[in-house]
């Protein structure tokens, strides 16, 4: 992997008049407390007088004393004999203010950045910028003074993002969120302190929202045929399961998937932090579920088995998980199989035959466990295709690249004499690059299903010549 220093034209550093002397993280953190007791007064007023105040009118009062306090800072350092600070960092002197309110410090600036797709933290003055091209850039700035002032900021940051407030603590020394920054679709968090040396943080940005399979087609994800497959077995109401590797694109690819599901259908989305954003669309029939961490105290804790066995009392047409992890893997087989045709879910597994030791592994951490020939027999009762993902990084032209493409795609049938669910891998992995190619035809009955909802004719003539 490619380390490189800061060399994007548009990234500033989020406090680089710090490095310069204009002002630092102490002028930053004296003008936070001053705008945070501001709030503070407003609010106990607001209680008072009874006057609610909606989240937008909040956020507007917050800015414009973020602008009055900066303003006050800015004019008594001129009157001190300073020289006067420049406009463009006066302006970074507001985001700065708004981030450490907000929790997010100075990690907002790189939330910002298109470019970037992960952000490693590794304590408070090692931040790696991991670029969608596979580039890994050093940030050469701290993020914050001390590992204990980044503490406190992750700590703000899980109280205070989130569908839920969530504690941050050496009782919780771990901790996973979806916060709104980053994007449209915000971004993924995941933090550790104490059972590591150091604070670390890694936060996964969604780059590609309002993406369908039309878009993966011109991204080289998919190819036309692939995705005209894939959307009529979507429209047919197929149950899919998406799997790969980490950060192979599952979620990106079944939100396009998703974007197929006629707009008359009630969606269900289950998660353990959103990120599908199916409700944040235009799709108006969508119940989005996202699973809560049980506090320090262990109360209040809502799974992921629990939220699956909520969905089918809200007369579902389809239920969307977005990853399987444990145990609730039995809950969402039942709710695959019991008549929600067209639901789909991502797993974790390096080939698409692997999903079904997977399920068999998930099912032994279910409460009572699954018995494995159970989780096979369950498995190919509730799934009609297995799609894999992968994802590929090297060099072209001396520049690094990375790709992501679908590789296989198996048709699942019963139980056979192995134990195991058979399965017909109708698209293959082709020599020399991986990419999924036609393989073998689909039963006629999957493949009645799909011609009403568009699929064309399957390739004729097809040898194994169309795998090399």
């Amino acid at each position: 992997m490619t380390l490189q220093h800061n060399g994007h034209p548009s990234a500033l550093p989020p406090l680089r008049s710090i490095a310069e002397g204009r002002f630092g993280s102490r002028d930053v953190r004296e003008i936070r407390e001053t705008v945070a007791a501001r709030l503070e007064r407003a609010a106990a007023d607001d209680s008072a007088g009874g006057i609610p105040f909606t989240m937008a009118e909040q956020q507007a009062r917050m800015r414009a004393y973020v602008a009055d306090e900066v303003a006050a800072w800015v004019h008594h350092r001129a009157v001190s004999g300073h020289e006067p600070l420049p406009v463009e960092d006066e302006q970074r002197l507001v985001r700065a203010v708004a981030a450490a309110l907000s929790g997010l410090g100075a990690l907002e600036e790189l939330l910002r950045r298109d470019d970037v797709e992960n952000i490693h933290v590794h304590g408070c003055d090692t931040v790696l910028l991991e670029l969608a091209n596979g580039t890994l850039e050093r940030w050469p700035h701290a993020i914050a003074d001390t590992d204990q002032e980044l503490i406190d900021m992750i700590a703000a940051m899980f109280a205070r993002h989130g569908q839920t407030s969530r504690e941050f603590n050496a009782g919780r020394p771990l901790g996973n969120l979806r916060i709104a920054a980053g994007g449209p679709l915000g971004a993924r968090v995941a933090a550790v302190m104490e059972i590591s040396d150091r604070p670390r943080l890694a936060i996964r940005r969604h780059r590609l929202v309002n993406v369908g399979l039309d878009d993966l087609v011109a991204n080289d994800t998919l190819d036309p045929l692939l995705a005209a497959f894939l959307r009529s077995a979507v429209r047919a109401g197929c149950n899919i399961i998406v799997c790969g590797g980490p950060a192979a694109g599952k979620t990106t690819l079944l939100r396009a998937l998703c974007g197929e599901i006629p707009a008359s259908e009630h969606v269900v989305t289950v998660e353990e932090e959103y990120e599908l954003g199916l409700h944040i669309g235009p799709r108006l029939l969508v119940t989005p579920l996202e699973a809560r961490p049980a506090n320090s105290e262990g109360i209040g804790e809502i799974s992921m088995d629990d939220l699956l066995k909520q969905t089918l009392r809200h007369s579902p047409s389809r239920v969307i998980v977005g990853e399987v992890r444990g145990g609730e893997v039995t809950a969402m087989l039942r709710a695959l199989g019991n008549g929600a045709a067209g639901g789909m879910c991502t797993v974790h597994a390096t080939t698409a035959s692997a999903v079904f030791d997977r399920i068999g592994a998930l099912g032994q951490l279910a409460t009572p466990p699954l018995p494995i020939e159970a989780a096979h027999q369950w498995a190919a009762s509730a799934i009609d295709l297995v799609v894999h993902i992968a994802r590929s990084d090297h060099q072209l032209d001396g520049r690094r690249r990375r790709s992501r493409f679908v590789s296989e795609v198996l048709e699942v049938g019963p139980v056979g004499d192995s134990g195991r669910p058979d399965t017909t891998r109708l698209f293959a992995p082709r020599q020399g690059d991986g990419r999924a190619v036609p393989a073998y035809p689909p039963s006629n009955d999957l493949f009645q299903r799909l011609q009403p909802h568009g699929f064309p004719q399957w390739p004729t003539g097809l040898s194994d010549r169309s795998l090399r």
